[in-house]
């Protein structure tokens, strides 16, 4: 597509190293560019529909004379990005006997289930040699449930996978890496009664349905809540979801640090006003982004249910984004949509306190340090960074006062009902203000 609802639309196509996959043009007369980043999706069409219907709301709440003397191009980053299939694995709370037929077909069904698992890892992990790892961690599932070398030789496995630069303390993925492998397998043994109602429900994005084994995809690319498996092999899935997470997170940050800021570098002798748009993995995506470039002109920054720490910009937390704010690389306002519906980014973050050995750790709301940005909002700031509010209906004066260099968490939780809830009238309009 050449434009969305009248605005001129480019893309921006990078590897998993950021490197671009093609040139980026503007029209002439370009005063303002949207560069806006996909989550977890697995294809590039279903980014085009995201940015699609997302600035045809940004159109459609215009009102007269709003924006004068801005003429707005869309550069919509794609990336190779992998959608979750499930955050966390429960082990079954079965009462039945060792040995019991019922017992094996859970341990069945389970394997299989890892099996299926692993095999769909290979599209993400597609160098052949990846591949031959994932076969060998199949081979192992025979062996997790009795032996603890088993088990160890797993995590080593899946974690050979990974680029371990990339790990910190804001998930855990340092003990992730540092840990013993049986050790991580114990502490990723998710109890069913584990998980709050609240979590564990199905609102705002649809649990697995219960059954030992089940790997169902949840709707709209959002992560599924729980699956049960047996034994350790909810631990295994558990390790397998966590290495997805991972790699996702390393590869939205360089993609963001290696292609995305130097792209806008380039095109910003071309225009007077650059806006960054994320959602999901995508905000960490223009987070990078914003922290890695060298121009002047970020006039804001908009993350949408994002996928990262809620303390990624926090000083006394040593967040990863930190330099955002005191290198003040947004020269405008910083909107963050959050809400308790998005189960999805709700999740992703509790599951690190279980790797780092904490089994009474609240699941992921504000007080919990591995909590997530789109479920909580920024978190952890200093005196007079953030601005509480809550994403406003659609109005023709909605009463947002956005100042600049300021982080403004906006409680979604009637408009915004599941984690990629996010094109609707109130989300851009909130973004129009943003950029006014």
């Amino acid at each position: 597509m050449n434009d969305i609802a009248g605005i001129p639309y480019v893309e921006a196509e990078f590897d998993e190293k950021g490197a671009p996959q093609g040139t980026v043009t503007l029209p002439a007369g370009v005063t303002d560019i949207f560069v806006v980043s996909h989550g977890w999706n697995n294809n590039a069409d279903r980014a085009r529909q995201l940015y699609r219907l997302l600035f045809e709301s940004f159109v459609a709440v215009a009102q007269p004379g709003d924006l004068p003397g801005r003429n707005f191009a869309i550069v919509g980053v794609i990336w190779p990005s992998k959608e979750f299939d499930e955050l966390v694995a429960v082990a079954s709370a079965s009462g039945a006997a060792e040995g019991s037929a019922s017992l094996s077909a859970a341990h069945t069904q389970s394997r299989q289930a890892l099996e299926a698992k692993l095999e769909r890892m290979k599209a993400f992990f597609a160098k052949p040699a990846q591949a031959r790892i994932l076969e060998e961690a199949k081979a192992l599932l025979p062996d997790l449930e009795e032996k603890g070398s088993a088990r160890r030789d797993f995590v080593n496995k899946i974690r050979s996978l990974l680029d371990p630069t990339a790990a910190n303390k804001e998930d855990a993925s340092d003990s992730f890496f540092k840990d013993d492998g049986t050790l991580l397998m114990d502490n990723l043994k998710v109890d069913e009664d584990d998980l709050a109602d609240d979590v564990a429900g199905t609102g705002g994005s649809a649990s697995l349905p219960l059954g030992v084994g089940t790997t169902a995809r949840a709707p709209e690319g959002a992560a599924g809540l729980k699956g049960i498996l047996s034994g350790f092999s909810a631990a295994a899935m558990n390790v397998l979801n966590f290495t997805t997470y991972f790699e996702m997170k390393a590869r939205a940050g360089t993609v963001g640090k290696n292609g995305v800021a130097p792209l806008i570098d380039t095109l910003a002798p071309q225009v007077q006003r650059i806006h960054l748009v994320g959602h999901s993995f995508g905000g960490r995506v223009v987070a990078a982004t914003a922290a890695s470039s060298s121009t002047d002109k970020i006039r804001s920054l908009s993350l949408l249910q994002t996928a990262f720490s809620h303390n990624g910009f926090s000083s006394r937390m040593k967040g990863f984004f930190r330099s955002v704010v005191d290198g003040h690389r947004v020269n405008g306002p910083i909107i963050v949509t959050h809400t308790k519906n998005d189960k999805a980014v709700g999740l992703a973050y509790p599951l690190a306190a279980r790797i780092s050995g904490d089994k009474t750790a609240a699941f992921g709301d504000e007080h919990d340090v591995f909590g997530g940005l789109g479920r909580n909002g920024a978190q952890q700031m200093e005196s007079g960074e953030v601005v509480p509010g809550t994403l406003l209906a659609v109005a023709a004066s909605p009463s947002y006062a956005f100042q600049p260099q300021k982080f403004f968490n906006l409680e979604a939780s009637p408009f915004i009902k599941a984690h990629s809830d996010i094109t609707g009238k109130e989300v851009a309009q909130a973004i129009r203000r943003a950029v006014a």
